[in-house]
């Protein structure tokens, strides 16, 4: 086998290199939730390099054969990472125009790589159709223009490598009677230096982007409830971290289903599911802008109103009581009716959230105690009142309640 110039070898570290990002999205694949732009760039990679690989070598030996070879898997390439860049929003690129567009440059190609052959045109119709495609995948994602900041920076960096493609074509005149495969002249150099500055560049700017998406959905799947879709306790937490830094007085309203271990008994755990979903539903409907909610237990919802005055937060409980009575649960059991007891108060922001919550847990109790669905919101002075050192009170059933949540303050 006879030895491969220097300036040969050095020019294969540019498909390696392109193998290695395609290695690289196939792990982000992998790691990152099987999210399918990653697969499609890291085929896209794949096809540039074996492409590449080929006309460097050429192998195969005939001009018209690798002229064909390689315009059908940079072609293939472009397909894919355009698709890649659509699919990252789950957009999808029209395929019916791209592959028009795509057969038409490969017959230019084709026809432009025979002997004595048209540089010029060769590379322009490749081009031309990467251009095309990058910009039709582009009109997919162009809300990123107005996005995050690593978005934008995505979004220009990507518009400006396209359209950055053309003029490089019209720098290379010099290559116009070059013969076909890898020479060494500013073609070549033109394209592993943009190679690197753009397809490097992009790949680590997707990666980016998606392990951020991914995380950002690890953590909000994590603040959220399995069952209901509402905050959890974890969740609870940031909402009480955000209400910290707000500075705001804030309502807080304990709800509690009545007789839900009676409809588990009666109608079965899948029903009390059911129950559980629909008042989340109905919790979450009647919450203001700045409000939050949480499930906190089995049968147990807390609801923090920002900026609520003890009036207010006595009338949103009323109301959210009063709606949850007159909702029908009748198709998920027939005549099934289901009602709510609740304990409200207002406190000012610098008040501990675990003696609120003590306080209007002892209402809550009171409500249950005074016959349930019923809300029941004392006087102001009770805001002081010490919680239980030894936890949370229960809910009078014989059963304890877990801690209350601790806020970041």
């Amino acid at each position: 086998m006879p030895r491969l110039p220097n300036e040969t070898l050095l020019a294969l570290a540019h498909p390696l290199v392109a193998l290695l990002i395609a290695f690289a999205f196939h792990g982000a694949w992998h790691f990152l939730g099987r999210a399918r732009q990653m697969r499609s760039f890291a085929w896209a990679f794949t096809c540039y390099a074996v492409g590449l690989t080929s006309q460097i070598l050429l192998w195969p030996a005939s001009r018209a054969s690798n002229v064909l070879l390689t315009g059908a898997l940079y072609g293939a390439a472009a397909y894919l990472f355009a698709r890649g860049i659509a699919e990252q929003e789950n957009r999808d690129l029209p395929w019916r125009p791209a592959l028009v567009l795509l057969a038409i440059m490969l017959g230019l190609r084709t026809w432009a790589g025979a002997e004595p052959g048209d540089f010029l045109l060769r590379t322009g119709s490749l081009y031309g159709a990467v251009t095309v495609l990058f910009l039709m995948a582009l009109w997919q994602i162009r809300h990123l223009a107005r996005g995050t900041a690593l978005e934008r920076l995505l979004f220009w960096f990507l518009g400006l490598g396209t359209l950055a493609q053309l003029p490089r074509v019209l720098l290379t005149g010099q290559a116009r009677d070059a013969a076909y495969g890898y020479d060494g002249t500013l073609y070549w150099v033109g394209t592993q230096i943009s190679f690197y500055l753009f397809s490097v560049g992009a790949a680590l700017l997707f990666l980016l982007l998606t392990a951020k998406r991914t995380i950002a959905e690890y953590r909000h799947a994590s603040e959220r409830d399995a069952l209901t879709g509402m905050a959890n306790r974890a969740g609870l937490q940031r909402g009480l971290h955000r209400l910290a830094l707000s500075g705001e007085r804030y309502g807080l309203a304990i709800v509690d289903a009545d007789h839900f271990k009676s409809i588990n008994d009666r109608h079965g755990h899948p029903a009390g599911d059911a129950v559980l979903t629909e008042m989340a539903g109905v919790i979450q409907a009647q919450l203001r802008g700045n409000d939050f909610a949480a499930r906190v237990g089995g049968e147990e919802f807390i609801l923090v109103m920002p900026g609520a005055t003890h009036d207010a937060a006595q009338a949103a409980a009323q109301r959210l009581r009063d709606s949850l009575a007159a909702h029908a649960f009748s198709h998920i059991a027939p005549g099934l009716r289901c009602t709510v007891s609740i304990g409200v108060g207002s406190f000012p922001a610098a008040h501990p959230f675990t003696q609120a919550y003590a306080c209007v847990d002892q209402r809550l109790i009171r409500a249950k105690h005074g016959g349930r669905n019923r809300v029941v919101s004392d006087d102001r002075a009770d805001i002081g009142a010490a919680p239980d050192a030894a936890g949370l009170p229960g809910d009078g059933s014989g059963g304890g309640r877990e801690p209350a949540p601790q806020p970041d303050r």
